[in-house]
């Protein structure tokens, strides 16, 4: 990439969003009144003389955001003369515009994870990015009520059951920014989808005509939930300090990674290469603990393989080292308290499957957060200013940062 384009998209990154930084016609048709008005707005959000009352962190992290911020406003100033169309051309056999993925999930249910994917989806729309929310915790939807609605009008089953209907044409559009594609628990056996239907849905949602999609799961490592959350670009696993919930934590990624190892050749993987029968094999002997084979410990299982099967050991390696989960601490009254749990699941994961697990953030437990999930009102939209909606727009765009640029 040209050094000179990418520092052009770094500053739009700041200055508007990683998405608007990613299109090259938006860079090439800026021009001094929207950097100007976009400027306006971020100082709104992040000038620290704006919100004294906050702890001395927040203002820390408001103001080393806003010295960036301000960097950048004057980087695209001094550039908006000079460039040209010709500085920024359009990539030829521009591939078709996908979405970005984020999931959300966990084994554990009642740690808020709607109350988080909506706000979310709120955040990520009010940064001016078409943002889809999609409800497949399919056995207990409610993402609708988090968004303001108390009925919808179509649902992800009339997507499976009406083959004129598209998955666009059962999104609805919320109040405060982001569309939905609703759940419907309503059916019995709602959350048993057949294999078929789920990988239709599972390629529906990547042609989505959005920005992003935020996917709100169930809380359980049933097969469904765990391939939801292998298929996002970016999968969050949420957890509170509470024991059980930190153990669930652990044990969701530990079998999401035994379920993308089980299905590495499966129609649903985005593994490319060939196809070995041998290698096959032996991962879903090991993968699936009913065959005997088991193994608990990655170290093991890749000693198997490269005692078995050693052509396979590099498919496996890419495979695991592609298994980046995050992990959200929700309902914290202290954020040291949150620092052990974190700790103890990034070093047994570290040591049992080899893998690096991202800390994302900490949200802390707010009694107007709670209210707003009765009140049905998104409480980033309620204080588009405050803390709540400060982390979730550093979480965003940490979430974004690995794809866009």
């Amino acid at each position: 990439m040209d050094h000179e384009l990418h520092k052009l998209q770094i500053a739009c990154a700041y200055l508007f969003s990683p998405i608007h930084a990613r299109d090259h016609s938006f860079i090439v048709s800026l021009d001094r009144n929207m950097i100007k008005k976009a400027f306006r707005e971020k100082a709104k959000l992040y000038h620290p003389d704006l919100h004294g009352n906050e702890t001395e962190a927040m203002i820390l992290k408001r103001k080393e955001r806003f010295i960036k911020i301000k960097k950048s406003y004057e980087y695209l100033s001094q550039r908006v003369h000079d460039y040209r169309p010709t500085d920024v051309k359009q990539p030829e056999n521009k591939p078709q515009k996908r979405p970005v993925v984020i999931a959300v999930g966990g084994a554990k249910g009642g740690i808020g994870k709607s109350l988080v994917t909506a706000n979310l989806s709120v955040s990520l729309s009010n940064k001016g990015l078409k943002t889809v929310a999609v409800d497949l915790d399919l056995g207990g939807a409610n993402l609708h009520l988090y968004l303001g609605k108390t009925r919808i009008k179509k649902n992800i089953n009339d997507f499976f059951d009406k083959k004129e209907l598209g998955i666009s044409d059962i999104m609805e559009k919320t109040d405060f920014g982001p569309y939905l594609i609703g759940g419907d628990s309503g059916r019995l056996g709602a959350g048993n989808i057949p294999f078929a239907r789920k990988l239709k849905l599972l390629k529906a949602i990547k042609t989505i005509d959005a920005d992003c999609v935020v996917i709100d799961l169930g809380g359980d490592t049933s097969y469904n939930m765990l391939d939801f959350f292998l298929a996002a670009d970016q999968g969050v696993v949420m957890t509170t300090c509470d024991p059980a919930s930190y153990l669930d934590a652990y044990t969701f990624i530990k079998v999401a990674l035994y379920r993308k190892l089980n299905r590495l050749f499966g129609p649903e993987s985005d593994y490319s290469g060939e196809t070995t029968g041998v290698l096959k094999n032996l991962i879903q002997d090991m993968t699936l603990p009913q065959n005997g084979r088991g193994v608990s410990d990655m170290n093991v299982f890749r000693a198997k393989i490269k005692q078995e099967c050693p052509s396979g050991l590099g498919i496996v390696n890419q495979a695991i080292s592609g298994f980046f989960p995050h992990i959200i601490v929700n309902k914290t009254n202290d954020a040291n308290a949150a620092i052990e749990p974190v700790k103890r699941i990034q070093q047994v994961a570290k040591q049992n499957l080899t893998i690096d697990i991202n800390h994302l953030c900490n949200l802390p437990f707010m009694t107007d957060i709670e209210k707003s999930a009765r009140t049905l009102v998104p409480w980033v939209s309620t204080d588009s200013n405050g803390s709540f909606a400060i982390l979730l727009d550093g979480l965003s765009k940490t979430l974004l940062s690995n794809i866009i640029l």
